[in-house]
């Protein structure tokens, strides 16, 4: 071998040892990427779940004491109802009672008046007047009654501001986490989420068609694998030409045996063709 082979032999070996170095390195700063979106992925959903149990309890809550506060209120009407009846009722009564005791001094007054007519006049006082006892008594029952259910109906007030509150914190906390996720440019669709937290099953395929960037809009790239293969939209794949890495493509949409994705990345001065590999192991 002549010595320019030699040298050429020795380049040949120093470029490929260089190039599995950047390639380790693009792979360790991949790996460590993913690592960082799955935690952030992770953290968002937790917070969402607990926002949407959060939402669901206060909702059922509010339901609850808004009807147990309108059943109190009927409640209060309805008391004060029978309070008035039973004031105009007492009112009506101390009338009466006055009229008897009236009435009682004024057969006192009169010699003439029988024993037993007197007698008979006292029973109808005395009964008057545990008549008039006892209205006073339920009286007091209604009144305490009425301010037991307004007591409770205050209560009930206090617990749907606090939760309301509370509600109103949940809220701000997710406009919060969603705008540090949108500064990280991360998505904060939901669904995105999801496909974003369930990569792609292991697979090989090939690009079928490209088509090129026109000014202002996006290069596209369709491949050989779809649906029926496990891809949804959201996922992305790794495009490369022997052992040159060429790119990354997001898909936009996915039909049983082929999908359609934007070149999300792609190495410098790399062009795409008809039969790249594509996979979704990197």
């Amino acid at each position: 071998m002549t010595t320019v082979g030699k040298i050429l032999v020795v380049l040949h070996l120093v470029l490929s040892l260089m190039f599995m170095a950047f390639a380790g390195a693009v792979y360790t700063a991949q790996t460590n990427w993913r690592a960082s979106q799955a935690a952030t992925v992770k953290s968002l959903a937790t917070a969402n779940s607990k926002m949407r149990d959060n939402q669901a309890e206060f909702d059922k809550t509010l339901a609850d004491l808004t009807e147990k506060k309108n059943r109190l209120e009927n409640d209060v009407i309805t008391l004060k109802g029978v309070n008035k009846a039973l004031d105009a009722q007492v009112i009506a009564l101390n009338a009466d009672n006055s009229q008897l005791r009236k009435e009682a001094d004024q057969l006192r007054d009169v010699e003439t008046l029988t024993t037993t007519e007197a007698g008979e006049r006292k029973s109808e006082a005395d009964l008057q007047r545990t008549v008039n006892g006892d209205l006073y008594a339920s009286r007091e029952n209604f009144v305490q009654k009425l301010n037991d259910t307004e007591d409770e109906r205050f209560k009930l007030a206090l617990e749907i501001q606090r939760i309301s509150e509370k509600y109103d914190q949940l809220l701000n906390d997710n406009k919060v986490m969603k705008s540090f996720l949108g500064s990280k440019n991360l998505t904060t669709d939901p669904k995105q989420m999801v496909v974003q937290t369930t990569p792609p099953p292991p697979l090989d395929g090939r690009v079928t068609e490209v088509r090129k960037a026109e000014r202002g809009t996006r290069e596209y790239i369709q491949i050989s694998l779809g649906s029926d293969s496990g891809l949804v939209p959201g996922h992305r794949l790794t495009i490369f030409h022997g052992d040159r890495w060429l790119g990354d493509i997001r898909l936009t949409m996915v039909e049983a045996d082929k999908a359609v994705g934007y070149v999300d990345r792609r190495a410098k001065n790399a062009t795409f063709q008809i039969d790249d590999e594509v996979t979704t192991r990197f």
